[in-house]
């Protein structure tokens, strides 16, 4: 009975681990994110969520977003495939994959021009820039936001999300 109940328990930490550490989740805290978070002007007709070159990933959103709207607008997401996309211009928010590893720079550039909010996996990405980072720390996500990037791209993050992160004022800090 014993080796049963531990094989229980070792399948319980793998299951918790594999839903921790799955995208849905953290696809799932970004959609949240979005609804605090408020643009300068009014949108195209649809909220437009890019990634880079991960079809994996954008598929994922495709089905947890299919019928499903941000500040009131139908999400549609899109796969960048070159960073010369024209539709660059057009995106509300741009989730960073490590497929864009080496033209992080570049495509950051872009996208500061645009009021796009800039999410990324990678915790150090919020010293180039970026608006918003999730990362795990102790089995739990967390996430951290760059005041300074949001207001230089003219947009405002609600209070209510402020308050439930670490704030990253400058990036010397």
């Amino acid at each position: 009975m014993f080796i049963n109940l531990k094989k229980i328990f070792i399948l319980i930490i793998v299951f918790q681990n594999i839903l921790l550490f799955s995208n849905p989740i953290k696809l799932s805290i970004v959609k949240k994110i979005s609804q605090f978070v408020q643009w300068p002007n009014d949108f195209n007709e649809e909220f437009l969520i890019a990634v880079y070159m991960n079809n994996k990933l954008k598929n994922e959103m495709i089905n947890l977003y299919k019928n499903k709207t941000i500040h009131k607008k139908l999400v549609k997401v899109i796969n960048i495939k070159n960073i010369d996309d024209k539709r660059i211009k057009d995106i509300n928010l741009f989730y960073f994959t490590k497929e864009l590893e080496n033209k992080g720079k570049e495509i950051l550039f872009k996208l500061k021009k645009n009021n796009t909010l800039i999410i990324s996996d990678f915790k150090n990405d919020i010293y180039l820039g970026m608006h918003l980072v999730l990362y795990y720390e102790n089995k739990r996500i967390k996430f951290l936001i760059n005041t300074k990037a949001l207001d230089d791209s003219n947009l405002k993050a609600s209070y209510k999300i402020l308050k439930l992160a670490k704030l990253l004022k400058d990036e010397n800090e």
